[in-house]
């Protein structure tokens, strides 16, 4: 099955990503999240109320399948047996439940070798009769395919002008003026805008290299908050690129106009793409990647990169 999954997480973002799929499958009052800062998670990283154990792992290189396999299979030899090893802890978290179900909950599950493995190991736990496990107790394990729905119903939901933003420090934009990519973006507006002085093209810039980190601050705080829709931001910012870099930037209209037009049309994507997200961060995120394309030079004026 292909829903056009994001493949590749960081384990802290996938864990906040599960967390949130799990609450709306099961209803955020069902779901207790086991905190790990003080002695580890016990093998946990939640738990709902109708009787599932679920712990998440994020492999590190999902397109290799042979390599995410033996990772998947080391994590759920790993953590399976920490049921037992945590009993005393575990029984009193888990205050009386009983549960049938423990799930390595995973972006992706390419080898069903995976599957056979954790039910393996799930039954050689089931034999042990932990106070907390019911007797038709198994260990399965599942991917963002068997939370199609509730990916579905994610991408819809609203992030209005909540997002938290870093604006851009002062210390900040003068690195950035000072990198490679900024003297590419300096040869550029030349080019754009002959006429202008060499303070005016100065303040340009400095508008552009503002834009440029705010955009990167937008997409971090998107991929940390609401990681679903920055995937389709960056699909959305990649698909318009590809179609800049196949089509070519060049035409008879003057620079500023195609300027315009680029703008135009990431803003365009963007709001298609991500309906309920708030008009000032499709406009952050617009400006950001047109200043982001003329330093990486998707787009240009008769120049060369």
């Amino acid at each position: 099955m292909d829903y056009n999954f994001r493949r590749t997480w960081d384990g802290t973002a996938w864990q906040r990503h599960a967390h949130i799929l799990v609450q709306m499958r099961h209803g955020p009052p069902n779901v207790q999240r086991v905190p790990d800062k003080v002695q580890g998670d016990a093998g946990l990283e939640f738990f709902t109320l109708d009787g599932c154990l679920y712990q998440c792992f994020a492999p590190e290189d999902p397109g290799n399948t042979s390599k995410t396999s033996s990772a998947m299979k080391q994590k759920a030899t790993r953590d399976l047996p920490k049921l037992k090893k945590y009993e005393e802890t575990l029984t009193k978290i888990l205050c009386g439940l009983t549960f049938n179900r423990w799930i390595l909950l995973c972006p992706v599950l390419d080898d069903k070798s995976v599957v056979s493995h954790v039910r393996a190991k799930g039954a050689e736990i089931a034999e042990l009769g932990l106070p907390f496990l019911s007797d038709d107790f198994v260990a399965l394990v599942q991917s963002q395919d068997d939370f199609a729905a509730e990916v579905a119903r994610l991408r819809e939901l609203p992030i209005g002008p909540e997002l938290v933003v870093l604006s851009p420090t002062e210390e900040e934009i003068v690195t950035r003026e000072s990198t490679d990519l900024v003297h590419t973006l300096d040869g550029k507006l030349t080019r754009a805008f002959p006429r202008a002085t060499d303070v005016k093209r100065a303040g340009i810039r400095r508008t552009y290299v503002k834009n440029h980190i705010k955009r990167d601050n937008t997409l971090a705080s998107l991929k940390t908050e609401h990681p679903a829709l920055w995937e389709r931001a960056w699909q959305t910012i990649s698909a318009e690129e590809s179609r800049l870099e196949m089509l070519g930037s060049a035409g008879e209209a003057a620079p500023a106009e195609r300027l315009k037009e680029s703008l135009s049309r990431i803003e365009e994507g963007l709001k298609k793409d991500l309906p309920h997200v708030a008009h000032a961060t499709i406009t952050d995120l617009s400006a950001g990647t047109l200043s982001d394309w003329l330093m990486r030079c998707p787009l240009d004026f008769d120049g060369d990169c």
